[in-house]
């Protein structure tokens, strides 16, 4: 294991730059047990109390878990230390709301995508009844944020990236969060919307089954730019109100 000793005033940071380096490059994998406190002490030539500090800091943001009496271990969900960071951000972003669906539109095109060029099977049955749901769900569509939850994370999903995965779900969460009630009042006022969103959806699960990658991602920007529209167009008015 490459631990290089530390000559340094940033002696905590370097520390923690080494370790999540080690576990970047596989060194140390989920479910791991890392050196004692002492042996790591050793090892980076530093105090016990900078390499405290570097452990406990891990340890608060999810890439390690420090077991009183039993070791210290890599998590089996370190990416969390991803996504939770953004997951903070983009709770400090909720009445920004452009900025929230800047970074939806982002990911769910790709997401498009790669869904169309990676999809199995299973995928496409699943996003196969969500449309049949949707469209039998017309024209009142009382269960339509639901479909269209499920429908956007089943394409996450099918991307076989799982931090594209968690990173849609997260921002699809704050999504929930954030446009809820906008969204129920928009849709109620806008005469055709739903029939509008559930073609929209038909349209990119054509694509999706018939792994026309270019297109998916075309149809899901217009798709996603005409929320966005009319969104931020209803948001305005709201707060003119």
């Amino acid at each position: 294991m490459d631990i290089r000793p530390i000559k340094s005033k940033r002696t905590t940071e370097i520390i923690l730059e080494q370790i999540k380096g080690l576990i970047v490059k596989g060194d140390l994998c989920a479910g791991d047990r890392l050196l004692t406190e002492n042996e790591l002490a050793e090892r980076f030539q530093v105090s016990r109390t900078s390499v405290r500090e570097a452990l406990a800091a891990l340890s608060l943001t999810g890439i390690l878990e420090i077991r009183q009496g039993g070791g210290i271990f890599v998590k089996a969900n370190a990416s969390n230390a991803i996504i939770e960071p953004l997951t903070f951000i983009l709770l400090l972003e909720k009445d920004k709301l452009q900025n929230i669906l800047e970074v939806r539109k982002a990911l769910e095109v790709e997401a498009a995508g790669l869904a169309a060029q990676r999809r199995k099977e299973e995928d496409l049955a699943i996003l196969k009844d969500l449309i049949e749901q949707m469209e039998a769900d017309l024209p009142e569509a009382k269960n339509s944020e639901a479909l269209d939850l499920k429908f956007h994370l089943t394409l996450a999903k099918a991307t076989d990236n799982p931090l594209l995965d968690r990173m849609m779900n997260t921002v699809q969460e704050i999504m929930g969060q954030t446009l809820q009630v906008t969204r129920a009042l928009w849709m109620s006022a806008t005469a055709g919307t739903t029939a509008r969103l559930f073609e929209d959806h038909r349209s990119i699960y054509e694509t999706i089954r018939d792994q026309n990658a270019d297109l998916a991602r075309r149809l899901t920007y217009e798709h996603l730019r005409k929320v966005e529209l009319e969104f931020s167009k209803y948001k305005h008015e709201e707060e003119e109100e």
